[in-house]
C-alpha cells in the first residue's frame, strides 16, 4: 500500500459516522480523493475538531511525494488549516521556496503579505506584493492582491506609485468579482486617470445599497479572526463580524450608511487602539 494510499485510508476512518458527526454539502462530488479529505479536514476544524482535522493534513503532508504537486498541496492546506500565524506562516513559506513554479506560490505570498500587514510590517508585505508581480505575473491572485499593494502604497502617502498599482491590477478583475471591482473604482477615484487608463464606473447592482464598514484586519485562519472579534467585543465594540467562508478572514465593524459615518468609526479606533484599519463600501444584506 502507498503512503498516499495509507494516509487516505486513515482519512476515511476518521471520517466515518461513527467517527465524526459532520456531513459536508451535497455538492457534486469531487473525483480527487485528496482534495474530499482536504474538504473533510477543514469542515472538522471549522466544527471545533481540530485534533482530527489537522491529522488528516498532517497525514497527507506526511504521504506526498517531495517536491510533487500533491506535496505543494497538502502544505497549503495545512496552512490554511493552521490554528496560529507562525504554523501557516512555515508551510506558506515552504511552498514559496520549494514549489516555485507551483500555481499555490502566488496566492502563498499573497496571504504571507496579509499576515505581515495583519503584524503591522508594511515593508515586509510590499517584499511579498513585489515578488508575485515580479515572479508570478499572471497568477490568478494577482487583481486582488494589487488591490492589497495599491491600497497599501497610498495610504503611506506613495500615490505616484500606488494608483499605477491599482491601474494594473484593476485590469486583471472581471466585472463578475462585484465586492474586489467596487473596491478598485472606489480607491481609482483618488487617482488621476492618465491618458492610457481610465477607470470605469463602479459596477454596483442599482437593487442594492452600498453601505460602508470598517475593516481592522484580514487574517490566514478563521480562529485569529475569532480571537481578535472576542478581543474587541470585549473592549466595547459592536457590529463586530467575519466576512468570508474561505482565507483571508476579513474582520469588519458596522455597516454605516455614509463614508464619513465609517471614517468618524475608524479614527475612534484608531486613537483608542493604536490599530490600522481602512473604509470599504460593503453591499447591503
Amino acid at each position: 500500500m502507498s503512503r498516499l494510499a495509507s494516509a487516505l485510508l486513515v482519512w476515511s476512518l476518521l471520517a466515518s459516522p461513527a467517527m465524526a458527526q459532520v456531513r459536508l454539502p451535497a455538492t457534486t462530488p469531487d473525483t480527487n480523493p485528496a482534495h474530499t479529505a482536504f474538504r473533510r479536514a477543514q469542515r472538522l476544524v471549522n466544527d471545533g475538531n481540530g485534533g482530527r482535522g489537522r491529522f488528516i493534513v498532517d497525514s497527507l503532508v506526511e504521504a506526498a511525494d517531495p517536491g510533487s504537486a500533491a506535496e505543494a498541496q497538502a502544505l497549503f492546506w495545512r496552512a490554511t488549516l493552521a490554528p496560529t500565524w507562525g504554523d501557516a506562516q512555515r508551510d506558506y513559506l515552504r511552498i514559496m521556496l520549494e514549489h516555485e513554479r507551483s500555481p499555490l506560490a502566488a496566492e502563498s505570498m499573497f496571504r504571507l503579505a496579509q499576515g505581515e500587514l495583519a503584524g503591522g510590517d508594511r515593508g515586509a508585505a510590499q517584499r511579498y506584493f513585489e515578488r508575485i508581480a515580479r515572479e508570478t505575473p499572471e497568477a490568478p491572485i494577482r487583481g486582488e492582491a494589487s488591490l492589497w499593494h495599491g491600497r497599501m502604497l497610498i495610504e503611506r502617502g506613495a500615490r505616484a506609485v500606488g494608483c499605477p498599482v491599482l491601474r494594473e491590477g484593476r485590469r486583471r478583475v472581471t466585472d463578475g468579482q462585484v465586492e474586489l471591482v467596487n473596491q478598485y473604482d472606489y480607491l481609482l477615484q483618488g487617482c488621476t486617470a492618465d491618458s492610457t487608463s481610465t477607470p470605469r464606473a463602479p459596477t454596483i447592482d442599482p437593487s442594492v445599497t452600498t453601505l460602508w464598514s470598517v475593516q481592522i484586519a484580514a487574517l490566514p485562519t478563521r480562529r485569529e479572526a475569532e480571537a481578535v472579534v472576542k478581543g474587541l467585543a470585549a473592549r466595547g465594540y459592536v457590529g463586530l463580524r467575519i466576512d468570508g467562508e474561505t482565507p483571508p478572514f476579513r474582520v469588519r465593524m458596522g455597516r454605516y450608511a455614509t463614508r464619513e459615518e465609517a471614517q468618524r468609526a475608524l479614527a475612534a479606533y484608531r486613537t483608542k487602539e493604536k490599530g490600522d484599519g481602512f473604509v470599504m463600501p460593503v453591499p447591503a444584506r
